[in-house]
């Protein structure tokens, strides 16, 4: 009695009897021609990876701009009574819209201070009062 084995042949010798896997052989230089390839592909992540770090340190510079915008903001609403110590925070889309404007004030506890904290951050930066949230600082 004979057994067949019908089990199909496992893919490495599949590819490797393909016809186009034995005209790459018959190429000269082959070998060659796929380190230029590979170091090809490496070059291409390399500046790929390198311009994101660039634009993480562009936006890094962004972020100071910022920060005296907040800076201002914050002397701004301290000045408002009952708010006691400021600290503002304001988030911007890609193109440099204001997404969001974070207040945490001392005497934020207090409602009426909290509207007024909102309302003078959404007056001061001309932003809806929903883009503002005030928060008590600890």
């Amino acid at each position: 009695m004979e057994i067949s084995d019908e089990r199909k042949r496992s893919l490495v010798p599949r590819v490797a009897d393909s016809p186009f896997i034995k005209k790459l052989r018959g190429v000269k230089n082959i070998k060659l021609i796929a380190a230029a390839f590979i170091l090809a592909a490496a070059l291409l992540i390399y500046s790929t990876v390198a311009g994101a770090v660039s634009e993480r340190r562009g936006d890094a510079e962004t972020a100071a701009v910022m920060n005296d915008e907040e800076q201002r903001l914050a002397a701004v609403l301290s000045g408002i009574d009952g708010a006691g110590s400021v600290e503002t925070m304001i988030s911007r889309g890609t193109e440099g819209e204001i997404t969001g404007v974070l207040v945490i004030a001392e005497g934020a506890e207090d409602i009426t201070v909290m509207l007024r904290l909102m309302s003078a951050a959404a007056t001061a930066l001309g932003v809806d009062r929903k883009l503002v949230d005030v928060y008590s600082m600890k």
